[in-house]
């Protein structure tokens, strides 16, 4: 099936792509990546308090990927709303810190269990502030900023017959991110 911004895409392949991942220009950046990390692990150490460097990443992603949802505020009012009174923020700046606080709920988590549907619902109802479950309905359709739609994502479980998958290969990760980072706040 041609990918068709109208169409619920139900035509995802499955996971592992059926190609070589474990190339050797892969597995030269894997090292190379492994020494950097190794490097900001120690830089790290130096924080006394590493939580305050890696809020404001987490800040600025949560902004960032919100925006893709048409989910748009300010640094401004983000550092604002953190600082001062939550209620006072638009709507989209306590969505954004709900991201955050997602991320961060999500991190934490993961200390204690696997990746799985019931954390992704929990994260979910975290950022919307309202109880949520697995779209089983139709009708979900992702527009841009021009009212276009750019996407129609999978509809009822279909999307979610090769999670699995996708949840081991992010669990492997996920472990070998975690040899580097043990001791990360």
């Amino acid at each position: 099936m041609s990918f068709d911004a109208n169409q619920p895409f139900n035509d995802l392949p499955l996971l592992p792509p059926g190609v070589q991942l474990e190339t050797v220009p892969v597995l030269k950046q894997a090292i190379a990546t492994s020494r950097e990390l190794a490097e900001l692990k120690g830089a790290g150490n130096l924080i006394p308090n590493q939580k305050i460097l890696l809020t404001g990443i987490v800040l600025q992603e949560a902004r960032l990927s919100s925006e893709i949802e048409n989910i748009v505020t300010t640094n401004d009012e983000l550092y604002q709303a953190s600082a001062d009174d939550l209620f006072s923020a638009s709507g989209h700046t306590k969505e954004v810190l709900r991201y955050q606080q997602a991320l961060w709920e999500g991190f934490e988590t993961l200390r204690e269990r696997p990746l799985g549907t019931n954390l992704f619902i929990e994260l979910v109802e975290i950022i919307k502030w309202q109880q949520m479950g697995i779209r089983c309905l139709p009708g979900t359709r992702l527009t841009g900023n021009d009212g276009n739609i750019v996407y129609t994502p999978p509809e009822g479980r279909y999307g979610y017959a090769n999670c699995w998958r996708i949840w081991s290969a992010l669990s492997m990760m996920r472990m070998t991110a975690w040899t580097r980072l043990s001791d990360w706040p």
